[in-house]
């Protein structure tokens, strides 16, 4: 993902969440030298993205969304399935992410991806006030 890509990926964001990151947000990621952010294309149109920090062995998923016309096709199971293999390249075995407590599609996904809830953080969005499961995949043996 890189700056040039920010337009459909804003366009994604506020069709994919009830309260879209902002441009900033994008940009400070985007610049940040513990991110990794990657865009799917399709047909070159970009069709959905990952954003993800890492620090040392860990790595914790910020954002994923596809375009609703390509959901349900297995995109966002190819993306995270992408980054928990290039990541375990560079040593990386434990991966974190945040799941709206009531989006139980994603929370399906997460499951069949390996992930499981380790924790939940009440209250954690603030527009909804809705709890957030914390989820956690690892490849430790």
């Amino acid at each position: 993902m890189g700056l040039a890509d920010l337009e459909i990926v804003l366009e994604i964001e506020r069709l994919s969440f009830i309260s879209p990151w902002t441009k900033g947000m994008f940009e400070d990621t985007i610049d940040s030298p513990i991110a990794r952010n990657l865009v799917l294309e399709k047909e070159n149109k970009v069709i959905g993205y990952i954003m993800l920090y890492s620090v040392e062995d860990e790595a914790h998923i910020m954002n994923i969304a596809v375009h609703p016309v390509h959901r349900r096709k297995g995109f966002g199971a190819y993306l995270v399935n992408h980054v928990i293999k290039d990541c375990s390249e560079d040593g990386i075995i434990d991966f974190f992410l945040e799941v709206r407590e009531g989006n139980k599609s994603a929370q399906g996904l997460y499951r069949a991806l390996g992930f499981s809830v380790v924790g939940r953080r009440k209250g954690y969005y603030r527009e909804t006030g809705e709890d957030a499961y914390v989820m956690h995949m690892s490849l430790k043996k």
